[in-house]
């Protein structure tokens, strides 16, 4: 023991837990700003998923551990280590807001230095543990520190998993790397801590004897945890579903195990007689915490299992990569984190801070008492409100009979719109954020009650309490270990001066009252969100517009609502159509569509021109739209580029009454009154973005013929600037529009590893290639990959292109690129450029986002979605070089007099060809497609002014400039120069 006098100045007993915890309650008042600004926060909800997980959970991690394994081992450590721990405590709230801060400002170096300080503090921190483990003289709850200690080394695992992820690595390793992150963090390092935690503090909260020879058999299944954690790392890091699922089947064998004690010990205290009655809210919250976190696991085994094998039956490359970890995984991100972290966070604090703030056995029971108010009700409508989140977001029939079941059959999952989700979610915020009014107020009433008890004892002449006893000093024969390390006893310390009285332990009606109040509560403001959500669909369905200034309608006869629901069901099919595409209702029935995706390789959705509409649906999903009332004709499609143009369209048609058409004339992306074909122009005079790179023009160095290539491109749909504010809803390979430059000899050996990160189906054709088509460049889901090798045996300058139906729409997306093969014997030039020409489409008013506001690109871009009207009408708005027009005017090519420069230029297309031509200059040489048309040595003595190539085809020029000067590389149809194929090439001595 240390002397009073060794101790720092500003620490005492009371003190430690009081600047300990600062961080904690600071990052509680950061996440209720938070969920209050999160409309104007970039990426919140990767932030606040991981306020809660580093800020909040991890920080209370470290201030608690410390505190448990002190009291479970009985080594209380002098206070002058108290210091080093408050230390550690703040680096790591540093290191925390550091890698917060690299992730929203996509500073990938700045994060890797906070995930570092994490992981540095967290091994402090487990190293401490292990020194204080080592000094115990044979601890009967050694255990708990054991998997503290485990559980803390996992972190690092984890974190260097996210650093990695902070660098976007595409996929296959994105959609591997974020599972295995989430699994090591969450299962890992969070779970088994929580879990091991439970042993202990579960019956102090419960106020009941902890069988110690049970406790130490269920123990050892945290090590089955730790394990099944590990596994199902590998499993996600090697891609292989069976390695995950055997992981994860252990996980859950160790929280089974461990949940029937738990189990145990309830049914056990509720059967006791109590003293007082047990604090509530604690013992709630952490039971509801603790199902939603078993619940949540045997979900994402439930998910991780559905990716095995297609519908079928046939194997799916990389299933993880899209259809579980980029679209399915954050669905759990509701149960994971506010189900189980908070619930059991919370619980766990009000139960231990009025323990460790002491001033006596008044103060305590005050202090509970104040943290266990509106208990039931806290509980009940919170649960019920994540409950009625995390049903909805199941598709098909078991996510309907959950929702059913949840809401007694009042609710289907299609009428949780989206005024009765912001409803629903308040209430589980102000259930969330009142624990800390009630906090501040317990501080307050543990205060008062030290200050009577201090004027009372010294009005008696007795000493005051000033603070809890000694862990060591307050444990009795019937203690639990968790309540020795708060300081008081899970009996006798709640009776004082006589007025202790024996209470069964029995919810009674009080507690009924307040479960129906909350439950009604939640009920009744999801009543009032769907009147709302369908009084807005209703007037979408009528054509009446929800926000009725500045609306006029025709004076057609009124249709009553007949009170009657019609369901039908429709399909996505890989024929780009849905079946049935024509739907007759009765006129004034509320239309529900059951829309099932059966295309074993798109993503399709269903939007219909009232406004209604179904999220993105990945192969073998099903989802309920509501289509509001129909008293009117209504028009559907399928608003994946292209899937439209391509006939993906239904149309839903009253029976029984008098209509007068359609409420769009063509439910297009033009609103109305907007000519389709009307042109979407540019300050061409203006400098590209600041956030837009100028794309190289040189030509990369050819490889040797010795060495094959090895590729890898990933597919992705961007919004990227393709002229000067003025983006364009992309998609692209390797994240630009215009795939990368590729060189190869002759006879060269390329195998390129195609990998889909989108959502929808892509391919790829390489025109240089003599291989089957069926076969390497079919169309792949989103998720899959394929690899493509062929050998480039002719010379020239070849296209390749997305090969998916409609290639014009993926071409003008960007989808194409270049492949140069040189010719045998091709004379060495100064300076060797690349011109790639292709034209854009885009439709005449800009995106609109999920809030109806215009949609912005990068720098502010207005952006545009591509149009299918313009295509067909070859009416482009844009004429560009290498995916951006007149970026070369700025930033132009360079030469010198006298050097000999050689161009390839390629007509990309999709529809268009091109007439190259250099003012200045007169080429000497040129070769198009294959073979050469002139040389410098012809007999002669012509020379060229232009290289005319269709869409597709490619060759070079050469030139030779005699003078300084600016030239310029155009397009000699001039029209397409005016829409941005120009380039500067600036030539000096």
């Amino acid at each position: 023991m240390h002397s009073r006098d060794a101790r720092p100045e500003g620490f005492t007993r009371r003190s430690w837990h009081r600047k300990a915890s600062k961080p904690v309650s600071y990052w509680m008042i950061a996440l209720v700003i938070a969920v209050a600004a999160h409309p104007l926060i970039p990426q919140f909800r990767w932030l606040l998923v991981h306020m809660v997980t580093l800020g909040l959970v991890t920080t209370s991690i470290m201030v608690w551990g410390q505190h448990f394994t002190e009291a479970l081992l009985k080594t209380r450590l002098g206070e002058e280590t108290r210091p080093k721990q408050v230390a550690r405590i703040w680096a790591l709230t540093a290191s925390i807001i550091l890698t917060m801060a690299g992730m929203l400002a996509n500073l990938p170096l700045l994060t890797v230095l906070g995930a570092i300080g994490v992981s540095a503090m967290i091994l402090w921190y487990a190293f401490a543990l292990g020194a204080q483990l080592k000094a115990a003289l044979a601890p009967r709850f050694a255990f708990v520190v054991r998997a503290y200690l485990i559980a803390a080394c996992l972190l690092p695992f984890g974190a260097a998993l996210g650093a990695i992820l902070a660098f976007s690595p595409g996929e296959p390793w994105q959609g591997r790397l974020l599972l295995a992150h989430q699994v090591v963090n969450i299962l890992g390092f969070v779970g088994v801590t929580v879990s091991a935690t439970l042993l202990t503090l579960w019956p102090t909260v419960l106020r009941t004897k902890l069988d110690t020879t049970k406790a130490t058999r269920a123990s050892r299944f945290l090590i089955v945890m730790v394990i099944g954690t590990l596994i199902a790392m590998l499993g996600a890091l090697v891609d292989n579903v069976l390695v995950g699922l055997a992981g994860l089947t252990l996980y859950i064998l160790g929280q089974v195990v461990i949940g029937l004690l738990l189990v145990a010990l309830a049914r056990q205290s509720s059967r006791q007689m109590h003293r007082e009655p047990r604090a509530l809210f604690p013992v709630l919250s952490i039971g509801a915490g603790a199902l939603w976190f078993l619940g949540t696991c045997v979900a994402l085994w439930g998910l991780w299992f559905s990716s095995i094998g297609s519908s079928d039956g046939s194997p799916v490359t990389s299933p993880l990569n899209f259809s579980l970890t980029a679209a399915r995984l954050h669905d759990l991100s509701v149960p994971f984190v506010a189900g189980f972290l908070l619930q059991v966070l919370l619980g766990a604090m009000s139960y231990l801070l009025p323990a460790s703030m002491g001033g006596g056995p008044r103060a305590l029971k005050a202090g509970l008492a104040v943290m266990s108010r509106w208990a039931v009700f806290r509980v009940v409508a919170l649960n019920l409100a994540l409950g009625m989140f995390a049903f909805a977001s199941i598709t098909g029939t078991v996510g309907e009979a959950l929702f059913g079941a949840l809401t007694f059959g009042t609710f289907a999952p299609s009428q949780f719109g989206s005024v009765t989700r912001v409803l629903v979610s308040a209430v589980a915020f102000l259930v969330l954020a009142s624990f800390i009014v009630l906090m501040l107020r317990m501080v307050k009433v543990n205060l008062r009650e030290r200050l009577e008890f201090t004027e009372r004892s010294a009005q008696l002449g007795m000493p005051g309490i000033g603070a809890p006893a000694h862990p060591q000093q307050s444990a009795t024969s019937g203690s639990t270990p968790a309540a020795t390390a708060s300081g008081v006893s899970s009996t006798p310390a709640l009776a004082h001066e006589g007025e202790a009285r024996r209470e069964p332990a029995t919810l009674g009606r009080r507690h009924l009252t307040s479960a129906l109040a909350g439950m009604g509560t939640v009920f009744s403001l999801a009543a009032v969100g769907r009147a709302f959500d369908g009084t807005l669909a209703g007037a979408a369905a009528v054509g009446i517009p929800s926000q009725g200034a500045g609306s006029e309608h025709g004076a057609g006869p009124a249709i009553a609502p007949t009170g009657r629901t019609t369901r039908v069901k429709v399909e996505a099919n890989a024929d780009m159509r849905f079946v049935p595409n024509t739907l007759e209702v009765p006129a004034g029935d509320r239309l529900e569509i059951e829309v099932h995706n059966v295309d074993p390789a798109n993503t399709h959705d269903l939007v219909l021109d009232t406004g209604a509409h179904t999220e993105r649906l990945h192969p073998g999903d099903t989802v309920v739209l509501e289509a509001g009332v129909v008293t009117a004709p209504i028009e559907g499609w399928c608003s994946i580029v292209g899937h439209r143009a391509m006939g993906m369209t239904l149309t839903i048609t009253p029976t029984g009454a008098r209509t007068s058409g359609s409420h769009s004339s063509d439910g297009g992306a033009a609103g109305v009154g907007t000519d389709p074909l009307a042109r979407v122009t540019a300050d061409l005079t203006s400098a590209p973005g600041s956030s837009r790179t100028r794309r190289d023009p040189v030509m990369p160095a050819v490889p040797s013929p010795a060495t094959p290539q090895k590729l890898a491109f990933t597919v992705t749909e961007e919004n990227l600037e393709i002229a000067p504010g003025i983006a364009m809803e992309s998609m692209v390979y390797n994240g630009e529009v215009m795939g990368p430059v590729i060189t190869s000899p002759l006879g060269g050996k390329i195998e390129l590893t195609l990998s889909n990160s989108g959502e929808m189906g892509h391919s790829i054709d390489f025109h240089a290639g003599t291989v089957a088509p069926n076969r390497y460049m079919r169309t792949i889901a989103p998720g899959e990959s394929l690899v493509y090798p062929f050998t480039t045996d002719y010379a020239g300058a070849w296209l390749y292109h997305c090969s998916t139906a409609p290639m014009t729409m993926h071409l003008s997306g960007g989808m194409y690129g270049i492949l140069i093969v040189p010719p045998q014997g091709l004379a060495p030039a100064d300076r060797e450029y690349v011109l790639v020409q292709s034209e854009h489409y885009l439709a005449p008013e800009a995106s609109t986002g999920e809030d109806g506001n215009p949609a912005q690109g990068p720098d502010g871009c207005a952006l545009h979605a591509i149009s299918s009207e313009k295509i067909f009408a070859e009416r482009p708005d844009f004429t560009v070089f290498n995916g951006h027009a007149n970026q070369y005017v700025h930033e132009p090519l360079e030469a010198k007099v006298g050097e000999r420069v050689r161009i390839w230029v390629l007509a990309a297309g999709p529809s268009r060809g091109i007439a190259f031509h250099v003012v200045g200059t007169v080429f000497d040489t040129v070769f198009k497609e294959g073979e050469y048309l002139l040389r410098p040595d012809n007999t002669t003595g012509g020379g060229a002014q232009a290289l005319d190539l269709g869409s597709c085809q490619g060759g070079f020029v050469e030139m030779v400039f005699h003078e300084e000067g600016t030239y310029k590389a155009v397009n000699h149809q001039f029209v397409d120069l005016e829409r941005g194929a120009l380039a500067l090439i600036h030539v000096t001595a």
